[in-house]
């Protein structure tokens, strides 16, 4: 586990890690979101995933949208991406 954020933290361009967090997509579950999130690793931009407010689900965790959010610097990369 630890290799593999080692390997992922390597991706990330310091460039787009600046400033406050907002939502550039939204995932209809867990897997797309990750699937997003992934894109925008290749190229550089990092992305944390975040349940859709009013869509709390505890017993399907991976049910629900998630919305995908980059650092304010990465935002416009993020956008080309997607």
């Amino acid at each position: 586990m630890t290799d593999e954020r080692h390997e992922s933290a390597r991706k990330i361009n310091p460039g787009y890690a600046e400033g406050d967090l907002v939502t550039v997509a939204t995932g209809r579950n867990q897997t797309e979101a990750e699937f997003i999130a992934g894109l925008l690793l290749e190229e550089g931009v990092p992305s944390l995933l975040r349940r859709s407010r009013g869509f709390d689900v505890p017993e399907m965790l991976a049910a629900g949208p998630r919305d995908v959010l980059v650092p304010r610097s990465g935002e416009q990369a993020a956008r080309q991406v997607l």
